[in-house]
């Protein structure tokens, strides 16, 4: 997948500023802007690939699937979804065209359903949360459920929680003076790895996926 793609391209610039720091551990001043900057980089490639992927998740489901064939789990989700935005929107207009959404969804004749995004869930981060609650919620409404809450999985997130940790002190404190380029390169190797995880998966179950 191409969000899969790009994230492990991306991941290079990491390497750079690793490499850039590994040169000047005798100046500290240096050694520790390097890392800083390094570990505020790394957590937000992880969170705009999260949000990347699910999205193109969500309309290779779509295009997949019909009416009929998406799993009912999901299909619970998008239910839920449409309720929410309707119980919302003020337009009569905006309201008619999620319920003909809805109506697809849900019609007695087997259908296409490509065009049903916009009562799919929010592939997007709550304002502020960024943990491994926060992910694992984005990840289960998404149909993936069973990926997130896999043990290895499990150790990638549980990880990932100390990563957003020194990224929250390095924004909001300036803090985090003790952090080393090794363990940047050790959550860069944790994200590396998550990724290969949900690309095994993907891989492994297209035909619930993606109806391929």
């Amino acid at each position: 997948m191409e969000s899969i793609d790009n994230i492990r391209i991306s991941l290079s610039e990491i390497d750079v500023l690793l490499d850039y720091a590994s040169q000047n551990i005798g100046t500290i001043s240096k050694y520790q802007l390097f890392n800083k900057v390094s570990i505020v980089l790394l957590s937000t490639k992880l969170e705009v690939f999260i949000e990347e992927f699910l999205e193109e998740h969500t309309l290779r489901a779509l295009k997949g699937h019909t009416n009929k064939t998406i799993p009912n789990q999901l299909k619970d989700r998008y239910f839920d979804r449409a309720v929410d935005l309707i119980s919302k929107e003020r337009s009569r207009n905006k309201k008619n065209t999620l319920l003909t959404s809805l109506l697809t969804l849900y019609g007695n004749n087997e259908q296409s359903i490509d065009g049903i995004k916009n009562i799919s869930p929010s592939t997007k981060f709550n304002y502020g949360k960024h943990g491994q609650t926060e992910i694992e919620e984005l990840f289960k409404r998404h149909g993936l459920e069973s990926f997130i809450i896999n043990e290895e999985t499990q150790k990638c997130l549980r990880l990932m929680n100390s990563l957003i940790a020194i990224r929250n002190h390095v924004i909001h404190q300036d803090a985090s003076p003790s952090l080393k380029h090794l363990t940047v390169d050790e959550h860069q190797k944790n994200i590396q790895k998550f990724i290969q995880l949900i690309e095994n998966d993907i891989n492994s179950n297209k035909s619930v996926y993606y109806n391929e």
